[in-house]
């Protein structure tokens, strides 16, 4: 039995989430006791961090290492590929966006309240963020996933990213333009049958959290 400590807002528990759906599992969703980030929760996961996988015992965080965990347990469908070289860029790639893509966007979040925005950071910022993916699309030939066909560690990932950048633009209103190869990439990332639902509910929950934050005074 899988349990996974998670919230629906959590960009990396959907990444998670389409890895265990893709995978053909089922797991029991656990909410951290007394909230994300709690004693209590720190007593099961220190780095208090979600998700956090439980498997017959064990307590697994990061989501990287959750990701290689259950490939290795359930190696069926792949999701690295053969070559070692091939496998090393897909494991390059998935760092790219947990190291310079996402805290670049996490950065966002504090800006989503209006009372505490900063119009000279959001532009910053903006710079940024467009740098780092003009970075990945030169880093890729998506056909029309990372991996052909096939749904890989990487793919997983991107896909809660992608919705927090289309709800973050939408709301602050800063400057980005999408390179046309991840613009493709996209759209077949979100149309998969392994992504499509666990995206549509990931987004429902995205715009849940930014209309709370929206309402704060």
């Amino acid at each position: 039995m899988l349990f996974l400590y998670d919230l629906a807002v959590s960009s990396y528990g959907c990444k998670t989430r389409i890895l265990l759906r893709h995978k053909g599992l089922k797991w029991t969703t656990l909410s951290p006791p007394d909230g994300y980030g709690s004693s209590a929760y720190c007593n099961i996961v220190p780095s208090g961090t979600i998700p956090a996988l439980v498997h017959d015992g064990f307590t697994l965080a990061e989501s990287d290492a959750i990701a290689e965990y259950i490939n290795d347990l359930h190696p069926q469908p792949a999701m690295l590929p053969k070559d070692i070289q091939n496998r090393a860029t897909i494991r390059a790639l998935s760092r790219f966006h947990d190291t310079r893509i996402e805290p670049v966007l996490r950065a966002y979040f504090a800006q989503v309240a209006p009372a505490s925005r900063s119009a000279n950071f959001i532009a910053q910022n903006a710079t940024l963020l467009q740098k780092r993916f003009d970075q990945f699309s030169q880093m890729i030939e998506p056909s029309p996933l990372l991996m052909g066909n096939q749904l890989c560690l990487a793919d997983c990932g991107f896909a809660p990213t992608f919705a927090i950048l289309r709800c973050l633009h939408g709301l602050l209103g800063f400057s980005f333009e999408l390179p046309t190869p991840l613009g493709v990439y996209e759209r077949a990332l979100v149309a998969h049958s392994s992504v499509g639902d666990e995206y549509d509910d990931y987004v429902a929950a995205l715009e849940k959290w930014a209309a709370t934050k929206c309402n704060e005074t």
